[in-house]
C-alpha cells in the first residue's frame, strides 16, 4: 500500500504504544523502515522518549497493524 507524503496514521507496534504519526515521505507500506514524525504529545519507547515533531524510527517488522486517520491532500 502505498502512503503519501502528509497521511496521519496510526500505528500499533510491538515496541511502542499505539501512538499517531504523520508520513514525511511518501512511501510503500512493504518498505522496511517508514519515516513518519510523531503526532502524539509524548511517546515513550523501550529504551527512549519522542516529542512531537520529532521522526520516530519505524520499522515494518515490528509493527503489528496501522491505520489512516486522514490522507493527505492532492
Amino acid at each position: 500500500m502505498k502512503i503519501t507524503k502528509n497521511t496521519l496514521i496510526q500505528i500499533n507496534s510491538s515496541r511502542h504504544p499505539t501512538f499517531n504519526a504523520i508520513a514525511v515521505k511518501d512511501f510503500d507500506t512493504n518498505d522496511e523502515w517508514y519515516p513518519v514524525s510523531l503526532t502524539d504529545d509524548y511517546l515513550e519507547g523501550m529504551s527512549k522518549y519522542w516529542l512531537k515533531g520529532e521522526e520516530v524510527p519505524c520499522r515494518k517488522s515490528l509493527v503489528r497493524s496501522f491505520k489512516i486517520i486522514t490522507e493527505a491532500k492532492k
